[in-house]
């Protein structure tokens, strides 16, 4: 089986798992599933970009830090499902506390002095670019019509990937970032940017699924595929710097957990701003 067609293979079975926890937590009227297989998204996610840390001579408190991002984003989704009209932060002064003071005491009384400052700062930094990150997708759930902003957020930013692929890789020329991402073009960018938009339009025109008005749309659709492209080029940059071309080997023709959600990492939080900054919800 070629490269291209496990990647839609597997593709549609993650769409298809996806979108089947949406449809059961509806059914239920929850967000358990959703809630449960983001945690073990940024759980592994965590991982893997502790592995890539790891690779670069960092050596994080990779159990800890796994623990510690858990411990929030279970925090603040709890909070959000029991006020979800509230004032709720994924961080506040308590939290900052323990993020600051629980790695320096682990690594006074596990590995003393020996690179302390690079050891718990990658440690905080992994915490904070996956799991806080990745905790706009439970603020976007707890929104007036979350399902359905998820889901064009998703289909927004992977089916722009998918399309900048696609297109860049057979009529791309002209290199986008030769030190970061050789492999993407201008040519792909710019389609990426045309899908997404696109399904941001034929999401927002059937009366079903609309959750903004078409002008609206067409802005929503490219702010959302360009921080799709951004949080892409982000892991992309990780990667180049540990000089590793995959976050695992985890996923077959994908690569791993953070190589799938890493558009999504930007996307979400864009999304959320641009949807409160603007009073579409």
């Amino acid at each position: 089986m070629s490269t291209l067609t496990t990647r839609i293979t597997l593709g549609v079975i993650m769409f298809a798992v996806f979108f089947g926890v949406l449809y059961v937590d509806s059914i239920f009227h929850t967000d358990i599933g959703f809630g449960c297989l983001a945690v073990l998204a940024g759980g592994v996610g965590l991982y893997e970009f502790y592995g890539i840390a790891g690779k670069n001579g960092f050596s994080p408190f990779r159990l800890s830090g796994i623990c510690i991002g858990i411990w929030l984003f279970v925090s603040y989704w709890l909070s959000l499902c029991e006020n979800p009209n509230g004032d709720s932060h994924f961080f506040n002064d308590k939290i900052f506390l323990i993020l600051i003071f629980l790695p320096l005491l682990i690594q006074a009384f596990t590995r003393g002095t020996k690179d302390a400052i690079k050891n718990i700062s990658v440690t905080i930094f992994g915490i904070i670019y996956v799991f806080f990150l990745l905790s706009f997708s439970v603020a976007l759930r707890h929104l007036p019509n979350g399902v359905y902003l998820l889901v064009v957020v998703l289909l927004i930013s992977k089916f722009g990937d998918i399309g900048g692929y696609l297109f860049g890789r057979k009529y791309g020329k002209h290199k986008l970032t030769k030190v970061i991402s050789p492999n993407k073009t201008i040519e792909g960018a710019c389609f990426s940017l045309l899908c997404s938009v696109l399904i941001s339009v034929v999401f927002n025109l059937i009366p079903q699924t609309r959750v903004i008005s078409l002008p609206w749309s067409i802005l929503f659709g490219l702010s959302v595929g360009f921080s799709a492209m951004l949080g892409d080029l982000a892991e992309s940059l990780l990667k180049r710097d540990a000089s590793v071309k995959d976050s695992s080997s985890l996923v077959p023709a994908f690569g791993g957990i953070l190589d799938i959600i890493d558009c999504l990492l930007i996307s979400m939080p864009v999304a959320y701003y641009f949807l409160l900054l603007f009073k579409l919800v």
